[in-house]
């Protein structure tokens, strides 16, 4: 090999390694949302085991939407106050966030992609269906879409 052609393969080599660690940290951040996510699923399916409901909101929908709920995060928490339940406020963002007040989390999902919000949502209505208590989670979205999957999720849990 010439010198040339050993230092393409050196420039290549090290394209490629630095490619990898990208890959390797966004999976590293990826985990650990998972794994915060996981906690936070946890946390809120013992509520449901206890007999407590919750409502799920797809908090970015609530306020972007074209029928706006509220015209902002602070808006929006407020009125999930005023309900006197819990509510859980699932926004998307990319950094991975939760804050707790009273009866009120907002979490946002970290990550990157579209989405995400109807996912986390979406899972978590999964998880209470498959514990059996899909009966004291509710929805609230403006997202038609979001919506019939969680209808179809809630009319065929088991009884």
């Amino acid at each position: 090999m010439t010198f040339e052609s050993r230092m393409t393969h050196i420039r290549e080599l090290n394209a490629e390694l630095e490619k990898l660690r990208r890959e390797n940290a966004e999976l590293r951040n990826e985990n650990a949302s998972l794994k915060s996510h996981l906690d936070l699923a946890v946390l809120a399916a013992e509520d449901l085991r206890r007999g407590e409901s919750l409502e799920l909101w797809d908090g970015w929908n609530m306020i972007l939407d074209a029928k706006v709920e509220a015209h902002n995060l602070d808006e929006l928490v407020a009125m999930a106050k005023a309900t006197g339940g819990k509510v859980w406020i699932v926004m998307d963002g990319s950094r991975e966030n939760v804050m707790n007040d009273g009866n009120v989390r907002v979490s946002y999902t970290g990550g990157s992609g579209e989405h995400r919000a109807d996912r986390f949502i979406i899972d978590f209505v999964r998880m209470a269906r498959y514990i059996g208590r899909v009966d004291q989670v509710s929805v609230r979205t403006n997202d038609k879409d979001l919506a019939k999957k969680v209808k179809r999720l809630s009319e065929s849990a088991p009884r």
